[in-house]
């Protein structure tokens, strides 16, 4: 690594708020990561179920997940403008 980004590294560790913010990013970004594969999961389900009252389940529960993946998104968004 060049000087600057070991100085800005060593920055980040001493500095237990940048770490911390740091941190609560990097598992954010993990489980966006997770949300997005259940999206994935969730849509193939629905077209596979043949009942419908099962489809309409697995709907509301893709309608949650959908949610809260956006909700992790603005929030991340929030964390990168700070």
């Amino acid at each position: 690594m060049k000087r600057k980004k070991l100085l800005n590294t060593l920055t980040d560790l001493l500095n237990k708020e940048r770490h911390k913010q740091r941190k609560h990013r990097d598992e954010l970004e993990a489980l966006l990561n997770k949300l997005e594969k259940k999206e994935i999961e969730l849509e193939k389900k629905i077209l596979k179920e043949k009942h419908e009252r099962k489809q309409r389940r697995l709907r509301t529960e893709l309608e949650i997940v959908k949610a809260q993946h956006e909700k992790g998104v603005k929030a991340l968004q929030g964390l990168d403008e700070s």
